[in-house]
């Protein structure tokens, strides 16, 4: 299974080299940065690394925005790179413009899949205002589940020889 990989060849644009599965853009508020680690954690952990994130707020790894980056620039060839947006939600996160932003621009310009998941707040503050029009979720076992199952469906990023469209179990 390939990994994704910076390419440090100067273009922003050819952010990955590799992928065999989704790639997830984690919004978040960057005071929320160990909640979207944890996140980005489980969504790997549970799809057995076939679901790649990324972080803007990463600073440990390859997730994130390096320094010396132009950020702007690294944030928007992200967006037209990843197959779905999950905005975070929390107190803290409610409100804060650059989560509107990047999933204003994911839905508006690029058509990409938004979700916002509801971590701490109730789901009624999720679905109002701009997000409304998302089917949007909470932090249940069963929510999580069924989003992770959906992100890594099979049909569109995983085919093997005589198995298309068949459920897999691992």
């Amino acid at each position: 299974m390939a990994d994704v990989e910076k390419s440090k060849s100067g273009s922003d644009a050819d952010v990955l080299t590799s992928t065999s599965g989704p790639l997830v853009f984690i919004s978040h508020d960057s005071r929320d940065a160990e909640l979207a680690e944890a996140f980005g954690k489980l969504l790997k952990s549970v799809s057995a690394g076939m679901i790649k994130t990324f972080r803007s707020s990463d600073k440990k790894g390859t997730e994130g925005i390096d320094f010396g980056d132009e950020w702007f620039k690294r944030l928007m060839s992200m967006l037209q790179s990843t197959s779905d947006v999950v905005c975070l939600f929390t107190e803290r996160s409610l409100d804060r413009p650059w989560i509107l932003f990047e999933a204003g621009v994911a839905k508006g310009k690029l058509s990409t899949p938004v979700v916002g998941v509801a971590l701490g707040v109730p789901l009624s503050r999720v679905s109002a205002g701009p997000f409304y029009q998302f089917q949007n979720m909470d932090d249940s076992e069963a929510d999580l589940t069924k989003r992770v199952d959906s992100l890594l469906n099979f049909k569109r990023f995983f085919f093997l020889e005589g198995v298309q469209g068949k459920r897999l179990s691992f």
